[in-house]
């Protein structure tokens, strides 16, 4: 599974469930602190300039009219509004590779991902469902082979490092992973991330946490990949590693049915020593996110199925 794929349906596991449905007027989440420095400060990156991630595509408390305009804007090129909604596995995605120079030749890469499953609310952000996800077999062997590492800091080793715990109206969680790119290089970060939630919404926002720089157990650093004596793969000295953050906003649409917005935005620091400089993500990422988009939502849709039959009897 992509690491896209992988840090939505991992970190809605660890939400729990979302906000259920509500005829209040209170409709907004409260304010997410690692958002807001994603947006308006921009993810720092090792150069010292700050690349800024755009707003969620749909705003709380929308209703269908402002939904339906807010998609409009992202759509994929000659695809209409009602293709990009419809309850099919294959429908299409918007997604967005960019490319950012820094300061001596610095390279900065953006993501910005969108696309509709349907399914039942309570279907999607339950625990079950994101544990059959991430154990399903073919994710598993994805998982084997691009990740190697991953996990919360326990309370325990939140308060050795001085890490504040929750703040009321939100949760907040470190989460470290270490994981493949293209069998190519291998990265280890660690993140501070920020759940807020709203009747319609649920909004996860991370950032690469510059305090485990040097960490002894989870540290942000990469290292490349080489081919070593019969194939066995070598790993290189190990390097720092400063840029990234990303956010995950997942919305309830009023129109059509059943539908669920899903968007994922995201930047990172690409230092030249992964692929000297050249654009892996750009042909690789799109047929990689069609495939993991489909299967999303073909899980989903049978999970939604199952706990509606369950629910009948």
């Amino acid at each position: 599974m992509t690491a896209i794929a992988f840090q939505v349906v991992f970190l809605l596991g660890a939400a729990g469930p979302a906000a259920p449905p509500t005829d209040t007027a209170a409709t907004a989440a409260p304010t997410n602190p690692v958002l807001v420095e994603l947006t308006e400060k921009g993810v720092p990156m090792p150069d010292g300039t700050a690349v800024k991630l755009p707003l969620p595509t749909v705003p709380d408390g929308a209703d269908a009219a402002e939904q339906a305009r807010a998609l409009t804007k992202i759509l994929p090129p000659n695809r209409s509004l009602a293709q990009f909604t419809e309850k099919s596995s294959g429908a299409p995605i918007a997604l967005k590779i960019r490319t950012v120079r820094g300061k001596e030749d610095a390279t900065f890469r953006l993501i910005d991902l969108g696309f509709v499953a349907h399914g039942r609310w309570e279907t999607l952000n339950s625990d079950k469902f994101a544990d059959n996800f991430l154990k399903a077999k073919g994710n598993q062997a994805n998982q084997k082979r691009t990740l190697s590492k991953s996990g919360f800091l326990t309370k325990e080793e939140m308060a050795q490092r001085g890490l504040g715990g929750a703040t009321p109206g939100m949760e907040q969680r470190y989460f470290y992973t270490t994981f493949k790119l293209f069998d190519e290089v291998e990265v280890s970060a660690t993140r501070q991330a920020v759940l807020t939630k709203s009747p319609g919404s649920l909004l996860l926002a991370a950032r690469l946490d510059p305090r485990f720089l040097d960490d002894a157990e989870y540290p942000n650093q990469w290292r490349s990949i080489d081919a070593g004596a019969a194939g066995v793969p070598v790993l290189g000295p190990k390097q720092p590693y400063r840029g990234a953050g990303f956010y995950v906003k997942i919305t309830r649409l009023q129109r059509p049915a059943g539908a669920i917005f899903i968007e994922y935005h995201g930047a990172f620091d690409e230092p030249y020593g992964w692929f000297q400089g050249e654009n892996r993500l750009r042909s690789k990422l799109p047929l990689v996110a069609d495939h993991e988009v489909k299967q999303f939502r073909i899980k989903l849709g049978l999970a939604s199925k199952e706990e509606e039959e369950t629910a009948e009897k």
